[in-house]
C-alpha cells in the first residue's frame, strides 16, 4: 500500500481554509497513486475545547470528505468532533473508502485530562479495526499513545496502527520514543500523523513518522508541512513475527489474574 501523510499546518478553527487545503492534498496524493492519505487529529479545526464550534463542523467534514474521497478514488483518514449526550462531545477519527463509505470510525478512548479534555469530551468504549486491501489496521488518537494496552489488544489481528495527533513540540521526545516503542513491542507498523505550526498559542513541530515492525524508521517527515509518502507492506509484519515470534509468548490469562 502506498500511504500519503499530510503533515498539515492547521489554521485554528478555520474550517473553510483547512478543508480546501485538504481537498488539494487529497487530489495531489491521488495523482501520485497513493492508496490512502491521512491527516492529523481534529484535522480541519485544530485541537480545541470549544466544542460548540467544532462539533458544528463535524458532519460537514464527514459529508465533504465522503465526496472528495469518492471523486479522487482514494481512502482518507481524518479527525472530527461529534456532539454527544449531556453536553459532551466525542473526538472521532474516521477512514472513508474510495466509494465514500465509512470503513472505520474510532472515538478517542482516553481524553487528555491533563488539559481538561475530559471535561468536554466523553471517552470512547470500543476499539474497531478494518482493512485497506490486505492491510489490517486500527487507529488511536494522540494521548492514547501513552496507553500500550490499546496496541496489544488487537496486535495479532492487525499489521498497523495509525496515531493521528495534535502533539505539542514541548513533548516531542515523548512522541518519538513512544511511537518507536509501540512498533517494536507489537512488531507492527506505527504511523504517527502530527500537525505543524501554531494553534491557540501552542507550537506543533510535526515529526510525523512511519516506523516499521522491526523499529526502523521508514519515513521521517521532519518539521515542515507537506505530503510525505511511504510504502506499507504486510509481508514485512508477517516475516518479522515469523522470525522473532514475540507475540506468541503473551500470557494474557496470567496478566488478568495479576491485575486483580
Amino acid at each position: 500500500m502506498k500511504l500519503a501523510i499530510c503533515q498539515s499546518e492547521i489554521k485554528f478553527l478555520d474550517y473553510e481554509f483547512n478543508i480546501r487545503y485538504a481537498e488539494e492534498s487529497i487530489n495531489e496524493a491521488a495523482n501520485n497513486h497513493a492508496d490512502c492519505i491521512v491527516f492529523p487529529e481534529m484535522s480541519f479545526t485544530g485541537f480545541s475545547m470549544n466544542t460548540n464550534i467544532t462539533y458544528k463542523y463535524g458532519y460537514s467534514a464527514l459529508d465533504d470528505i465522503k465526496k472528495i474521497a469518492a471523486s479522487a478514488d482514494i481512502t482518507v483518514g481524518f479527525g472530527w468532533v461529534k456532539a454527544s449526550e449531556n453536553d459532551f462531545a466525542e473526538n472521532h477519527y474516521s477512514f472513508i473508502s474510495p466509494k465514500g463509505d465509512i470503513i472505520l470510525d474510532y472515538v478517542k478512548i482516553h481524553p487528555f485530562s491533563y488539559a481538561d479534555e475530559d471535561v468536554y469530551f466523553r471517552g470512547g468504549t470500543s476499539l474497531p479495526f478494518s482493512s485497506i486491501g490486505d492491510l489490517n489496521f486500527q487507529t488511536v488518537i494522540c494521548y492514547d499513545l501513552r496507553f500500550p494496552e490499546l496496541f496489544r489488544i488487537n496486535a495479532k489481528k492487525i499489521h498497523a496502527v495509525f496515531v493521528p495527533a495534535n502533539w505539542p513540540d514541548k513533548r516531542s521526545e515523548h512522541w518519538k520514543a513512544l511511537l518507536k516503542a509501540r512498533a517494536i513491542e507489537n512488531q507492527m507498523y506505527i504511523i504517527g500523523v502530527n500537525c505543524t505550526g501554531f494553534q491557540d498559542n501552542l507550537f506543533y513541530s510535526g515529526n510525523s513518522v512511519v516506523i516499521g515492525p522491526d523499529g526502523s524508521v521508514i519515513c521521517d517527515c521532519g518539521e515542515k508541512s507537506g505530503i510525505y509518502y511511504a510504502d506499507i507492506e504486510t509481508e514485512n509484519v508477517i516475516n518479522t513475527r515469523s522470525k522473532f515470534p514475540v507475540l506468541n509468548d503473551i500470557r494474557k490469562d496470567l496478566y488478568i489474574k495479576l491485575s486483580t
